[in-house]
């Protein structure tokens, strides 16, 4: 049966159908790319809509990071350690290539690692953060996971590794990064903001379900390929002799 298709007909019918079925794919993946990105832009956009709050009545220390903290507005008074504060190189913002400069805050509550900006290179000394009573106003992002390499020299580390950080800072952690917009009482003039970090957010249904109907049509065409050729391979059925009228009637 599968010899009709090395006829000259049925090669080119066969790759009309195959260049349908990739199109009809490619499309699905495409929808589906544009669903990730509005979802994710739908919930960033509803999470920085919402009104800023203390953090103690957002999150709780040592709980587990959950999908709608992803660029919420916050607030969090306390006093920055700043003997603890490193730098994170090889970061980039906008197309430079430098650091992050992060300080855990003692609350009352907990210690949140707050990550205060970036600066150009590699600084020898963590630039310190402001003295006393502070309040930090930013929007809250996850931790980050290990990255292993050579030891860095002091005051640098890797990435923001809370569950590592939890062993060596003083408090409960809050298991949030807290992304600094501003600080009461310093301008911090030599760091720039670092923005919130892509939440993962759920997809968007109406261009899901574009993906979803591109992915139909592919199997359709494949059908529809597969129902013709099987109709052409079958033989013919001889039609039944009409029966003779008899002669005597």
């Amino acid at each position: 049966m599968f010899r009709g298709l090395l006829t000259s007909r049925w090669v080119g019918l066969t790759i009309v159908m195959l260049i349908v079925v990739a199109g009809c794919v490619f499309l699905g993946l495409w929808q589906l790319g544009v669903a990730q990105d509005e979802g994710r832009k739908e919930a960033v956009s509803a999470a920085a809509a919402l009104p800023r709050a203390p953090l103690t009545e957002v999150a709780t220390t040592h709980s587990a990071f959950k999908a709608e903290f992803s660029n919420r507005p916050v607030s969090a008074t306390g006093t920055y350690a700043a003997e603890l504060g490193f730098v994170v190189p090889d970061r980039r913002l906008g197309g430079r290539v430098g650091s992050w400069v992060v300080t855990p805050l003692e609350t009352p509550v907990g210690t949140v690692a707050v990550l205060r900006g970036f600066v150009d290179g590699t600084p020898t000394t963590v630039p310190p953060p402001p003295e006393g009573t502070v309040t930090v106003l930013g929007t809250l992002g996850p931790g980050e996971s290990p990255r292993s390499g050579p030891p860095l020299p002091d005051g640098q580390r890797r990435g923001i590794d809370l569950a590592q950080l939890v062993n060596e800072w003083p408090g409960d952690l809050y298991n949030v990064v807290l992304l600094a917009s501003s600080e009461s009482g310093h301008t911090a003039a030599a760091l720039a903001r670092v923005p919130p970090p892509e939440a993962d957010a759920p997809l968007n249904l109406k261009n899901l379900a574009y993906a979803i109907q591109w992915w139909v049509f592919g199997l359709f065409a494949i059908w529809m390929w597969w129902k013709m050729f099987r109709a052409e391979q079958q033989p013919a059925v001889p039609e039944s002799a009409a029966p003779r009228e008899d002669a005597h009637a």
